[in-house]
């Protein structure tokens, strides 16, 4: 009998010392782009109205969108989105050397 309170003991005890997967799930910080003008999964999600990745690179696809995939899901940048929708940045067209 002592034996199996002291295993009760035991595994009562190895429950309490696990951390909580649920809130460490919820205390995870979010990644950010690998860079300032990347665009991420999370902003991916708000700017498609998708959440499931496949869905969203199904939209990218679809749009045109260059997309690269990383640990965190899919990402771009804002230039890729705006080469898709047809939006150039107002740089001079580099000169070209005209021979005569």
């Amino acid at each position: 009998m002592c034996t199996s309170y002291t295993n009760a003991a035991q595994s009562e005890h190895e429950q309490h010392s696990q951390p909580n997967q649920t809130q460490d799930a919820m205390t995870t910080p979010t990644h950010a782009p690998p860079h300032p003008a990347a665009i991420g999964l999370a902003d991916l999600q708000q700017l498609t109205g998708y959440t499931r990745p496949a869905d969203i690179e199904r939209w990218c696809k679809r749009n045109g969108v260059r997309y690269f995939l990383g640990k965190q899901g899919a990402w771009t940048t804002i230039d890729a989105v705006n080469a898709a929708l047809g939006v150039t940045r107002n740089v001079p067209p580099k000169p070209t050397r005209l021979e005569f």
